[in-house]
């Protein structure tokens, strides 16, 4: 930069004269930073739009599925003794409901005791033991406390409170209130000593519960018993009683395992079958129309989600599936990758015509080099020299190969290696069109091949295929965690049953084999209820031996089985000498945990807690009913099929109504984004008045934002044939203002005849809640199609190009290189007028120093004449 003076001998002002002589390259700058501006406000008023219409997009994505508008509402004839909520699985109609037993917490109210406040010690109630071990026990959870004769109620509850249960000490009554947190009875709990100790505090605290006390002084149910069965006349004896039972819970359990597994699946498969069988229909039915597009739409359905990225070729009878890459040929050409039968890959490269607007694809050769790259990532020209290669030569350099690492590093003068400046060598894998290629034809983008063929279907076959599909796959995607793939009840095994029966007699055949070929006992259904049935009697056996399930689940042979057999013998000696002990408290009273019993429809069903999902159903019980039956009513909640309509129109029309507005906006004719100097000479009102003026207007007339606005309308205009009679939004009462009667910019936004909320509509007959209560499958199936179509339509518009992203409906790609093409321009422009200057400051700067010189010169010849 040259050294600016400024006028300091002539009196000139220099950086005004400076200023205005680059003043045009400055306006060419200017120039460019409002273009910049003006492109920044229209990709965040894209962004925003965009941002909308997605929004739209994905919330009418649901309304394409019938199970979007299967509402229903449903009434009690007894809410005091349940409440019920239904969901779009429940049937309509009436059912019966007997709420025959509530579930209930394990609760215990123990005995009184001479505690007077929680801060009384055990010792304080006569307790003269050491470490009292105690054991809490919640179905098949087990904690371990310990206290001793310091040990105060409030800490006998904290401890209590820690191992899981609700209990409190109530000093006014002198008795602890303990509770479990759940209700059922795999939650109820029990309190036991692990030692003598142990059961001496139990007692001292009033919680030593044994069961209720007989007419022989006897308790009823010892608390002990369980692990006292264990014991035998010699530990060796114990030990192999307690292995026993650890044999017997591993049987019981893993057969358990093994039939719930088996009875799942044959329930799953009941509903693979008949979807499975409608599924082969609708294959047979597309061939019947065009032959081959079963097998076109089966490879389609297992690219699933990545149809969007894939390409498909026909070859011969079948097709080849290209894979969307990362990689790019030497040209820059996305790849597109197959794999044959012997698992070796192909490339092919998609190379776009811009101008034509198409793509073309030609095979691709794959050939590997060497490559150099320094230390910054950058590739060289580096040829090898020395023996091996053991140096190179870039431009004047040397770089010698350091064989620990296998880089080559830059030698210097005296001999050493800079560790700073080093080559790296790679092979360098490049792909390149082959020589002589011709643009393979025949391909077409996947996701177009499966639209297409869907669109061929009609509503009802297109309606029954999504739901077919999602069960098909589902079942035969899922994985057996317990069976092998060789049992007959296995996911394998039922689906080549399924597939085997379809093959050999159709439908009627798939049906036969999942009723039981005309024997009840035999048909998919039934056998899984025995398998379950045979489970659950396996589980309630395994239960009764639960205490080894500690140990069954440790390695036999291991340290950790030795030492808790060890630990299991300790418990059971100890249980066996307490049990005869009968360290019990009289006065304790134990409700225990209890499941709750209902019948549906004669049907009977338990849990631990009081509330039920059954078929759509959401039951809570409140209370029991005995024999007599509560009725629950459910049916078609006509009202929220009306709303979801509704809340769909709505969403739209605030969409179009601000895309019109954004086109039909008026234009700003010669406002143009300001500079900071013309931002000095306003107010920030007229800054900010100025700017909307301009940003109201950038997608005034845009022929993309035209264009989407054209294929929303246009889906929405649409009709839909149902049962051979056309359908349109206007058949159900629902239609624009028009321009002359509707607000401005509001042309294009739809209104319900008799809709409360609209002013414009609501005083004309409601045909839309009459059709929905008429007949609400025609009403579903055209808002079905309806949001099918529009859902198309954005989804088109959002598809990826070489121009914009995907899910974008404008050219986001396209604005960010004009953006980054600005900044470049402005930067060029900035560095010619920084140039400018510096040569017109030199300029001034001689001037300056040139007149310096002759003011000097001029005083020292008057100082001659003085």
């Amino acid at each position: 930069m040259a050294i600016r003076l400024s006028g300091m001998t002539s009196g000139l002002d220099t950086d005004s004269i400076v200023k205005a002589m680059v003043s045009s390259y400055t306006t060419r700058k200017e120039k460019y930073q409002k273009a910049q501006t003006k492109l920044e406000w229209t990709q965040d008023a894209w962004k925003s739009l965009n941002t909308k219409v997605y929004s739209l997009y994905s919330n009418i994505s649901n309304l394409r599925f019938s199970t979007a508008y299967n509402l229903k509402k449903t009434s009690v004839s007894d809410t005091t003794k349940a409440t019920v909520k239904a969901g779009s699985g429940a049937p309509s109609g009436t059912q019966s409901l007997k709420i025959k037993q509530m579930a209930k917490a394990g609760y215990m109210t123990g005995a009184e005791i001479k505690a007077d406040s929680e801060k009384t010690t055990l010792a304080q109630l006569g307790y003269t033991g050491g470490d009292a071990k105690l054991e809490v026990k919640m179905g098949d959870e087990t904690k371990s406390i310990t206290l001793s004769a310091s040990s105060t109620m409030n800490d006998v509850v904290k401890e209590l409170r820690n191992a899981g249960l609700d209990a409190n000490y109530d000093s006014s009554y002198k008795r602890f209130y303990i509770s479990s947190k759940k209700t059922g009875v795999a939650n109820d709990f029990t309190i036991t000593g692990s030692n003598i100790d142990g059961a001496s505090a139990l007692y001292s605290l009033g919680i030593a519960y044994g069961g209720e006390k007989t007419t022989t002084g006897t308790y009823s149910s010892n608390p002990y018993d369980e692990y006292a069965a264990l014991h035998g006349v010699s530990d060796d004896e114990t030990r192999a009683k307690i292995e026993a039972a650890v044999t017997n819970y591993n049987n019981l359990t893993t057969d358990a395992a093994k039939m719930n597994a088996q009875s799942k699946n044959l329930m799953n498969a009941v509903n693979y079958g008949y979807s499975y069988a409608t599924l082969q229909g609708i294959y047979e039915k597309l061939d019947a129309n065009n032959a081959g597009d079963s097998d076109k739409l089966k490879l389609l359905e297992k690219l699933g989600s990545s149809r969007d990225g894939a390409l498909i070729s026909k070859n011969g009878d079948s097709y080849d599936t290209y894979t969307k890459t990362t990689l790019t040929d030497t040209k820059g050409n996305t790849l597109y990758k197959y794999i044959d039968s012997d698992n070796n890959s192909h490339y092919i490269a998609a190379v776009a015509d811009t101008d034509k607007g198409t793509t073309s694809y030609y095979d691709v050769t794959e050939s590997t080099r060497t490559a150099y790259t320094d230390a910054d990532g950058k590739e060289l020209e580096a040829v090898p020299t020395g023996d091996g290669d053991t140096t190179l030569k870039v431009g004047d350099k040397t770089y010698k190969k350091d064989e620990a690492d296998g880089k080559y590093y830059l030698q210097k003068e005296d001999g050493t290696a800079d560790k700073t400046d080093f080559i790296t060598v790679s092979q360098k894998t490049e792909y390149t069109i082959e020589a002589g290629a011709v643009n393979k034809t025949g391909i077409e983008s996947a996701s177009a091949a499966y639209d297409t063929i869907i669109k061929s279907m009609d509503e009802k076959t297109k309606s029954s295929y999504d739901e077919v599909l999602a069960s098909v796959q589902a079942f035969e995607n899922s994985k057996d965690e317990v069976l092998g793939s060789d049992d007959k009840y296995s996911v394998a095994s039922l689906t080549k049953a399924i597939q085997n029966a379809y093959a050999g007699n159709g439908k009627e055949a798939v049906e036969q084999l999942l009723a039981g070929n005309g024997n009840e006992t035999d048909g998919f259904v039934n056998k899984a209820n025995a398998l379950e049935e045979a489970a659950e009697a396996n589980t309630k056996k395994a239960a009764d031996s639960n205490i080894v399930k500690e140990l069954a689940s440790k390695q036999k042979d291991s340290a950790e089985y030795t030492q808790a057999l060890n630990d299991l013998l300790d418990r059971v000696n100890t249980a066996y000498t307490l049990q005869n002990k009968a360290l019990f408290n009289s006065q304790v009273k134990k409700v225990a945990g209890q499941d709750s019993e209902i019948e549906l429809n004669g049907v009977k069903y338990t849990g631990d807690s009081n509330s039920y999902s059954i078929n759509g159903l959401t039951i809570e019980a409140l209370a029991e009913t005995g024999d007599s039956a509560i009725s629950i009513t459910t049916s078609t909640d006509t009202q929220g099929v009306y709303d979801k309509v509704k809340d769909f129109l709505t969403e739209y029309n605030n969409i179009i109504n601000e895309m019109t507005k954004l086109y039909n906006a008026d234009s700003a004719g010669s406002y143009e984004p300001l500079t900071d100097d013309e931002k000095d000479q306003m107010s920030d009102k007229e800054i900010e008045k100025w700017e909307t003026k301009i940003k109201d207007s950038l997608l005034r007339r845009d022929s993309t934002l035209g264009s989407v606005m054209t294929a929303m309308q246009t889906a929405m205009m649409s009709s839909v044939e149902i049962g051979g009679k056309k359908y349109s939004l206007s058949s159900f009462g629902i239609s624009t203002l028009g321009f002359l009667n509707a607000a401005e910019n509001e042309q294009n936004a739809y209104h319900i005849d008799g809709d409360e909320d609209d002013a414009n509509t609501s005083g004309k007959t409601d045909k839309l809640m009459a059709a929905i209560n008429d007949d609400p499958d025609t009403v579903m199936q055209f808002m079905q199609q309806l949001s099918t179509n529009l859902y198309s339509a954005i989804g088109d518009k959002m598809k990826s190009t070489d121009l914009s992203s995907a899910f974008t409906i404008y050219n986001d790609k396209q604005m960010k290189t004009e953006y980054t093409n600005y900044t470049k321009t402005i930067k060029e422009w900035e560095k010619k007028i920084s140039d400018r200057e510096d040569y017109y400051y030199n300029k001034f700067t001689q001037m300056e120093s040139a007149m310096t010189k002759l003011n000097s010169t001029q005083s020292s010849i008057s100082s001659y004449f003085s």
